[in-house]
Parts: C-alpha cells; sequence; structure tokens
C-alpha cells in the first residue's frame, strides 16, 4: 500500500484547531492518495443514475455533483468508508469523538475534487 502523501502547503502552527490539525495531517493525504479511486467510483456512479457527465455542461456537473453529495447518504456513506479504512487507530479514536464536525470535512474536500476534476 502507498503512504500517504505530504501536502507542503497544509501549513500547522500552534494556534491550529485540533479539527484543522486533523484535517491538514490526515484527512487530506488519505482522500489524495484516494484520489483515482474516487474519480473512478463517481464517474461509475454517474453512470448507473444514467449520467454522462462529461458531456454535461458546467452548470449540469455542479448541480449533479452538489446535490448528489447533498442527498445521497449511500454515496456519502460509502465514500467516508473509503477514508475511515485507512485511519490508524489514534486518527480513529480523534475521529469517534467529532464524527459529525469530520464527516462533513471529509464530504466537503471530496466533493471539491470531484468538482475540481470535472
Amino acid at each position: 500500500m502507498k503512504t500517504r502523501p505530504l501536502i507542503p502547503n497544509a501549513i500547522i502552527v500552534d494556534k491550529t484547531k485540533e479539527l484543522e490539525k486533523f484535517q491538514n495531517e490526515t484527512l487530506r493525504p488519505i482522500i489524495k492518495l484516494l484520489n483515482d479511486l474516487l474519480v473512478v467510483y463517481f464517474q461509475n456512479y454517474a453512470e448507473s443514475k444514467k449520467i454522462a457527465i462529461i458531456n454535461a455542461t458546467e452548470e449540469e456537473k455542479n448541480k449533479f455533483i452538489t446535490t448528489t453529495f447533498l442527498k445521497d447518504n449511500q454515496l456519502k456513506n460509502e465514500v467516508k468508508g473509503f477514508v475511515i479504512g485507512h485511519f490508524s487507530v489514534e486518527a480513529y479514536n480523534f475521529y469517534k469523538n467529532s464524527t459529525k464536525e469530520i464527516n462533513k470535512r471529509i464530504l466537503g474536500i471530496i466533493r471539491q475534487r470531484i468538482l475540481s476534476f470535472y
């Protein structure tokens, strides 16, 4: 298995909140590592919904991606599972104490990656 990539612009300073630190040291590297899988997974998801996302206009793509990440609980749970499956025990222990906020961050980062890909 690949090691997590470093995110050079993810600066951690003493004043950084714990959640921001977790996001920059754990979430972003894992999501970057999973980028290709997440893109292919979302492409397959769009095809299963009969959406030709490659041929859609920018507005249609943005609407479809944004709506999907707001409403499709199965997709949200699966992509969260991809990320959580790469946590260390220490990261998981931190996660379980701030699940709601970290889930928002996971989904937000992945949604932005998908939007920027298309």
